[in-house]
């Protein structure tokens, strides 16, 4: 695995390929953000989107697809100084992923209303598969093998 960074393009989806931490993710109109973040071989679906919440607080969300109805929990978690909901069980998520052309979410508010957003899954399908891909060959780096540490300069978009 190479230690620069590479950025593809799967449609409506990005997919960040930094070594350690890999990321496929799409926005919709409301500038919120929905993807699956990995570090090393950990994985987890997120959401980031204007709600404030309290990190360390777990809510409810309503999740909608094609593939899949049900509620998940979403802890908000603080993360390089944003706010994300790390949307759980991660099985679930992956499975609402795979098929169709959208997914929703419905975050409860405490004014009785709810949030709602909703995200292409044009691409998704292989976006996400590309991600989880690298964050399983990271289990089979060698920790002792020195990292070469490459300048952040503008990674080129290619397609998936």
């Amino acid at each position: 695995m190479s230690a620069h960074a590479e950025k593809l393009l799967s449609q409506n989806w990005v997919v960040d390929l930094n070594g350690q931490t890999n990321e496929a993710h799409t926005a919709n109109d409301s500038k919120s953000t929905f993807g699956v973040f990995c570090s090393g071989e950990k994985c987890l679906f997120y959401l980031q989107q204007g709600l404030k919440c309290d990190p360390g607080t777990k809510y409810s969300v309503l999740m909608n697809s094609q593939a899949v109805s049900t509620a998940l929990s979403m802890e908000c978690t603080l993360i390089g100084g944003n706010l994300f909901q790390i949307l759980d069980p991660f099985e679930a998520v992956l499975r609402a992923t795979q098929a169709g052309e959208m997914i929703g979410f419905a975050v409860a508010l405490q004014s009785g209303a709810f949030a709602v957003n909703r995200f292409s899954l044009a691409g998704a399908k292989p976006a996400i598969e590309r991600a989880l891909l690298e964050a399983a060959k990271s289990k089979f780096l060698d920790p002792k093998t020195p990292q070469i540490n490459t300048p952040k300069s503008a990674p080129k978009a290619t397609q998936i």
